[in-house]
């Protein structure tokens, strides 16, 4: 998103609901360490830089320069624009909110596109976005002569109105940490909006059109503004967009479940299922389950409850809707062809019913504590330092007689990421997207993993949160798809989208879950200003796809979905209609920094 889709853990959830950051890096063609190119080597020769990406300048700390049109470079600083912290007092104290621009490519009557960044830091990939010829942002902007804008949403990167975020930081500060409150922002901005170098073009959205893009969260945003700020936005592009608040989430491997079958590998999907139960019924036994513990994540992973180490398993999954079963060394093409293969026959693979089936369930899970990305994974995305099946120098230190300090394998841990500690005020609040053990036959999360472990995870992010009337027990769910109107909302001129296997179209209204509406979809394109009935959604689902891939120009499916969208806006755009201010005054809103 970028929401979250991590499954249980709950900066799991934060990395991918849009999952930053490996959302940006796979949108930039990186792998999940985000290094390795996948298309340019790592260190690229100025043949192949001129050939993928003409009239820039590149480096790898993410600095990009557009060949403007005049042959200068367009050199793209963050601005600041004040807005109030609470909307419901327009007159009290305001924030800088931070924005970039880009306007080389812009021509007199063009629209202004708005990228929303959603839950996390934008800095890291607003350039990329803005000037990157891969860019999927990039290039409709350019298409219609327009303005770009990537947002930072409020509480994250360097949009926070309460100064640095922490893990002491009272959960009473959080109040204006709302949807409400952030979608509110966008108007402010928007009627503010003006640009030095060209003084006499009037921005403001009741004379020139703004387009919202958004993909996950984003993708929410972008319908809600359509929904409740169709004076600011005259169109919207909602990709994967979860509008529906859910407390239950243990469906989201659903679709994983599905598209690992899908995409060849259900002799993996047969043997983590056999694998996960079997430990379940280990983890009954203490003895046995501190030696399960310790088999894969070493000395002190026995100090762990069972739910926290569910929650370790579970990070094999944390890559798939950014990748599906890519992402490098810690990605499920990875981790399946390691514990699907036997390297005492000859490295043979395992058939289509798994090991498990004729070595046994403590087959595959030798094979899984042995896969040597796990303790990397675990680690990274659990903020701790497990050394694995076996001692790791870089965790362990000497004392002075000699012997080996105990590493500190707390898999119990607070998120301490600032982003991380907003987004998990956010679902915890409002959203829910509780993603927790999907037991029955397509089972991959162990059942330790339950709705009240990720309760409890909302709750020891923010211990204060207890005494506190603007933390509820349980995300407001009811309040939330009350006010904001859940998957049935059908505002005009929004085009929706989402991959097959995407763990987030579960919660939109392209769901094809049985819970879910069931509506058709049609990619004939509405009226302007006109929405469909709440059986008919202008929308497409992409095939063998994930979350948000039609923001990715390195999938090819993605381009059928923008051109859906491109070839609406372009029949939208014809019916817009331009007011006249009276006593406009150019002026340039924002301040550099």
């Amino acid at each position: 998103m970028s929401l979250s889709p991590y499954p249980n853990h709950s900066y799991k959830r934060y990395r991918a609901a849009r999952n930053p950051p490996y959302q940006g890096y796979a949108e930039r063609g990186l792998e999940a360490d985000g290094i390795t190119h996948r298309v340019l080597p790592e260190t690229p020769s100025s043949d192949l830089l001129k050939r993928y990406y003409p009239g820039h300048a590149y480096n790898y700390h993410n600095n990009w320069r557009r060949q403007a049109t005049n042959g200068t470079n367009e050199t793209i600083e963050a601005e600041f624009v004040q807005i109030p912290i609470d909307h419901a007092d327009p007159d009290g104290p305001t924030y800088g909110n931070r924005f970039w621009v880009a306007e080389a490519g812009y021509k007199k009557g063009g629209p202004v596109f708005i990228y929303d960044a959603g839950e996390g830091n934008a800095a890291p990939n607003a350039l990329f976005r803005l000037q990157n010829e891969t860019s999927f942002f990039k290039q409709i902007v350019d298409m219609y002569g327009g303005i770009g804008i990537v947002w930072e949403h409020r509480f994250y990167g360097n949009s926070s109105p309460i100064g640095n975020i922490t893990l002491d930081t009272p959960v009473e500060k959080f109040k204006t940490l709302t949807a409400e409150q952030a979608l509110a922002d966008v108007p402010s901005f928007a009627s503010q909006f003006q640009r030095k170098n060209f003084p006499d073009v009037d921005f403001h959205p009741s004379v020139t059109p703004w387009v919202f893009i958004g993909g996950s969260y984003p993708g929410m945003r972008a319908a809600f503004m359509r929904k409740f700020y169709p004076d600011t936005i005259y169109a919207s592009f909602a990709s994967s967009a979860p509008v529906q608040a859910s407390l239950d989430m243990s469906f989201y491997f659903e679709p994983v479940y599905q598209g690992l079958n899908s995409y060849g590998w259900g002799n993996c999907t047969k043997d983590v299922r056999a694998a996960v139960t079997t430990m379940d019924d280990m983890m009954a036994i203490p003895a046995m389950s501190a030696m399960l513990k310790k088999k894969f994540l070493g000395r002190g992973a026995d100090d762990n409850e069972n739910a926290g180490f569910a929650d370790a398993l579970n990070t094999i999954f944390y890559l798939w809707q950014s990748y599906g079963v890519e992402g490098g060394a810690s990605g499920l093409r990875s981790f399946c062809d390691w514990i699907g293969t036997d390297p005492t026959a000859g490295n043979k693979t395992s058939p289509a019913e798994g090991w498990a089936a004729s070595k046994g369930a403590n087959y595959t899970i030798d094979r899984w504590a042995s896969w040597p990305a796990f303790t990397d994974t675990v680690n990274g995305n659990m903020f701790t330092n497990c050394e694995g099946p076996s001692p790791n120098s870089t965790v362990l230190s000497g004392s002075g007689d000699g012997n080996v300090t105990k590493p500190d394998c707390n898999l119990n841990l607070r998120f301490p990421d600032p982003d991380a500690v907003s987004w998990t005020y956010q679902y915890c609040t409002q959203w829910g997207f509780l993603q927790y053990s999907n037991v029955g036959p397509h089972q991959l999360i162990s059942k330790y993993n339950s709705l009240g472990h990720q309760l409890d995870i909302c709750q020891r992010q923010f211990p204060d949160g207890r005494n506190s009337s603007n933390f509820p027990a349980e995300p407001a769910i009811q309040k939330t798809n009350d006010h904001f109107g859940g998957w049935d909302i059908r505002p005009s001129n929004v085009y929706w989208s989402g991959g097959e296997f995407d763990p987030w179209r579960t919660l939109s209204p392209l769901s094809a879950e049985p819970f879910a509406p069931n509506i058709s979809l049609t990619q004939e394109i509405p009226a302007c200003g006109v929405s469909t009935s709440e059986r008919e959604l202008f929308g497409y689902t992409m095939a063998d796809a994930e979350h948000a891939f039609d923001f990715r120009t390195t999938f090819a499916g993605g381009a059928v979905s923008r051109k859906f969208f491109t070839d609406a806006l372009t029949v939208w755009l014809k019916c817009f209609k331009p007011a006249l201010r009276e006593g406009y005054i150019g002026l340039g809103a924002g301040r550099r920094q």
